[in-house]
């Protein structure tokens, strides 16, 4: 093939992959623009710059070289491509010819999330085709470009009368050229190939969603009209037996596969869900054999007994669950695996109050959802499946009425209140069942459909969930009252506060996903989240400037729960860490300050991405900031700096007993603007910590609680100062609360007007009380000067009146 051609066809196949490349993705791996040719001609290479970008250009063909070396990577990803168009061919070819039509809305939205998963599967590909793939394009275009810069100095006659060494280093130079273009060119056809290949399943897969979702919304349309003759004229089309097992046959292998891809994809999600069910199974049996050995079933509470003495069931409960929160993408088929492994857990693990008070409510919720999972054997049938379907209705109904008319005679207190919640539900579920029932006979397969299989799924789920509860507070339990976690002050201190905390946002958490599930089944979730989706999408645009409803949202909620999340950080943090031996002192505190502004900021910054800021909105932000720092903020920003100095230096600590110019208490909250100063009068003062840096701070208590204090005493002149020395100093001694060491010592200071000076100086080991033990010290010290017969004098003022003549006298 002439070098032309072969260069005319390597820069078709280099642009058509640019094209494919820029509607796909604008950026290589590195985050770079995809190069693009230059929309003029190339400029002829100066004379003196031709041996330099020969040797720049001969590296460049070395690179092209080593890249054709490597394994062409589109064979690796053809196998990649060919293992997600084999699910996509096969549901297909399943539900080709108008066979979407005729599936009940479990398989339709079993195939939703096949199409989803596909699509993920896809962009995964695309973006590992994308990076393996341009380094080929680019190093294409890269030799293109220079082969049009050779030529155009070629045309020019810049070639001509080179020297032999430079004039055959650069014929070497672009046979290279001429070499690597012949190979890319091979090389580059299979990837276009590969890319045409990629567009026609990424089409498949887009056409295979949309067709499932206007399935979908074609049952929701119709629930409201009749979709097959009344029972009287017939059950309707029947598509046979064996072709019945075929089809299920068929819709079984499509989900066992969907389930073997998913396993194989390995997300982050399943991951969790591993991660969770690993640790949860070495608890629970840590937990029994701990409360075997430490105590009996009768100072054990009822939820932690029953989950303690039942731990497979606790643990297969609870793994089954994990199933359904952490993969809520995963395959209905592994899904529905999760609900029936757990029918036996639910029973074994419902409190007994509960069974007490409901009786055999729980048993029919349980065998109802077991044959309405049996039922599903016959979906592929139509008109059998209607005829099960109808069987299982006049079943739930019968045992609902029997129910209701036999209430349970022997009920505890607590039993009375959930039967009085219980009743009311059972009578609006007798209420759905028989419009089931009418319905199925009308005609209306698809209302009856939902109404008795979301009453019998969604009383089932809720006692699954009220199971799951139970057991994790009794896990809760048992693990806080293990001796590693009880000791604990946070726990001595807040125990029933974390229980009570824990069991409600458990209870939340199951309350909210009852209702999604009740919703979905009831087939209310996709209309009201379109209807949710259109109302957060309420908002204004102006220029780069986008605020929407659903924005401000997430914002609010993303800040109150950081700000949860770090009142919690900081509590834990403040009740385990000050007691901690191997911190210094002070540590603990900075640490659990630090952390709750920590994540106060990454909280917020979580909420500005979640509500759509970008970082060139928010330099804006930090610039308007610094432009007000500069005009007057300087005294905001000194006491933030100033708290972070406090809470590396130190110098103080909540607890410490400090004087600061005139306010003296003690630190009751170091923040990081300010600090809080209890004084002596019960008063909260608010000390911004520039004072504190900046000024003189007295710490009564920073290394140790140790304080001296002194008292004044006077004797009558006449007295002997040695007798007075030894009673203020055995005095001290024998006060209770006066510290041995240093010893308290009397020394005299001088001659007053009317009496001889004295000063006792003693020390006290507990600060706060240095003023009640001076009070106590001057009673003692009178008292003893005065069985001494030590006269303690006062003041004496002499006045002498002169009477003198008046005047004119």
């Amino acid at each position: 093939m002439p070098i032309s051609s072969i260069r005319l066809g390597l820069m078709s196949l280099v642009w058509a992959m640019l094209a494919t490349a820029s509607m796909s993705a604008p950026l290589a791996q590195d985050g770079a623009t995809v190069p693009v040719a230059p929309k003029s001609p190339s400029a002829p290479i100066a004379v003196r710059d031709i041996l330099a970008r020969a040797d720049d250009d001969q590296q460049q063909v070395d690179r092209a070289k080593r890249l054709l070396q490597a394994t062409d990577p589109s064979v690796r990803l053809g196998r990649a491509l060919d293992d997600i168009a084999r699910p996509v061919d096969a549901k297909l070819d399943n539900t080709a010819d108008g066979a979407l039509r005729t599936l009940p809305v479990m398989r339709l939205e079993s195939l939703a999330r096949h199409w989803e998963f596909d699509a993920r599967r896809f962009a995964r590909w695309e973006d590992q085709a994308r990076r393996a793939l341009a380094p080929y394009a680019d190093s294409a275009l890269q030799l293109a470009q220079r082969r049009a810069a050779w030529t155009a100095t070629r045309a020019a006659g810049l070639l001509d009368g080179l020297p032999y060494a430079m004039s055959s280093r650069v014929d070497g130079m672009l046979g290279g050229i001429d070499t690597s273009e012949a190979a890319l060119s091979a090389t580059l056809a299979r990837q276009f190939d590969l890319a045409q290949r990629a567009s026609e399943l990424k089409a498949r897969i887009q056409a295979g969603s949309s067709d499932v979702a206007l399935a979908i919304e074609d049952i929701d349309r119709r629930l409201l009209r009749t979709d097959a003759p009344p029972l009287w004229q017939g059950l309707g089309h029947s598509v046979g037996t064996q072709a019945a097992w075929r089809a299920m046959d068929r819709g079984l292998e499509i989900e066992r596969q969907f389930a073997l891809d998913y396993h194989a994809a390995d997300t982050g999600n399943q991951q969790a869900r591993r991660v969770v069910q690993l640790l949860l199974l070495p608890l629970i049996v840590w937990l029994v054999l701990r409360s075997r050995r430490s105590a009996s079933d009768a100072t054990t509470p009822q939820h932690v007994a029953r989950a303690l003495r039942r731990p497979i069931s606790s643990w297969l409960l609870l793994s089954m669950l994990a199933v359904l929160v952490l993969e809520p993408d995963s395959p209905l088929l592994v899904q529905e695996f999760a609900l029936v492994l757990a029918l036996i857990p639910v029973l074994r693990l419902l409190p007994a109050g509960m069974l007490r008070a409901l009786g055999v409510w729980p048993y029919v919720a349980v065998a109802l959802f077991a044959l309405d999972r049996l039922a599903l054997a016959a979906v592929a049938d139509a008109a059998l499946y209607r005829l099960v379907l109808l069987a299982l209705n006049v079943l739930a109904l019968g045992l609902t009425v029997w129910l209701l008319r036999h209430p349970v005679a022997t009920a505890t207190p607590r039993g009375s209140t959930l039967q009085h919640v219980v009743r009311p539900m059972g009578w609006a579920a007798l209420a759905m069942l028989a419009l089931a029932a009418a319905c199925n006979i009308a005609g209306n397969v698809s209302l009856a459909e939902m109404l008795t299989s979301g009453i019998i799924d969604s009383g089932y789920m809720a006692l699954l969930l009220y199971a799951a509860v139970a057991a994790c507070i009794g896990i809760l339990q048992a693990l806080l009252g293990q001796p590693e976690l009880s000791n604990r002050r946070l726990v001595r201190q807040h125990e029933l506060l974390v229980q009570t905390f824990c069991s409600r946002l458990l209870m939340l958490g199951a309350v909210l996903g009852w209702l999604l599930y009740a919703l979905d089944q009831f087939r209310l979730l996709r209309p009201l989240h379109s209807m949710g989706a259109a109302v957060l999408d309420l908002g204004i645009d102006v220029g780069e400037v986008s605020l929407h409803l659903g924005d401000v949202l997430a914002f609010v909620v993303s800040i109150w729960i950081a700000y949860w999340a770090a009142r919690a950080v900081r509590r834990l943090l403040r009740d385990e860490l000050p007691g901690h031996a191997g911190l210094p002192r002070g540590a603990g505190n900075s640490i659990a300050s630090l952390s709750y502004y920590g994540v106060l900021l990454l909280g917020a910054l979580v909420a500005l991405s979640a509500a759509g800021f970008k970082v060139g909105q928010l330099a804006l932000v930090f610039g308007a900031l610094g432009v007000g720092i500069g005009f007057g903020l300087q005294n905001v920003v000194n006491n933030f700096v100033s708290g972070l100095v406090l809470m590396f230096e130190r110098p103080i600590q909540p607890g410490d007993m400090v004087e600061v110019g005139t306010v003296a208490g003690s630190v009751r909250e170091i923040g990081l603007r300010a600090t809080t100063i209890r004084t002596y009068d019960g008063a909260d003062v608010v000390v911004p910590n520039g004072v504190l840096v900046s000024g003189n701070l007295t710490n009564w208590t920073m290394f140790d609680r140790n304080r001296r204090f002194d008292v004044i005493v006077s004797a009558a002149y006449g007295s002997d100062p040695a007798r007075v020395l030894e009673i203020l100093e055995s005095t001290a001694r024998a006060t209770p609360g006066i510290a041995e060491q240093p010893p308290p010592f009397a020394q005299m200071t001088g001659y007053g007007d009317s009496a001889l000076n004295f000063v006792l100086r003693a020390w006290t080991q507990d600060v706060g009380a240095w003023g009640a033990l001076r009070s106590d010290l001057l009673a003692r010290t009178l008292a003893a000067m005065r069985d001494a017969g030590i006269e303690i004098p006062f003041n004496q003022l002499d006045v002498h009146l002169f009477r003198t003549q008046e005047p004119g006298v």
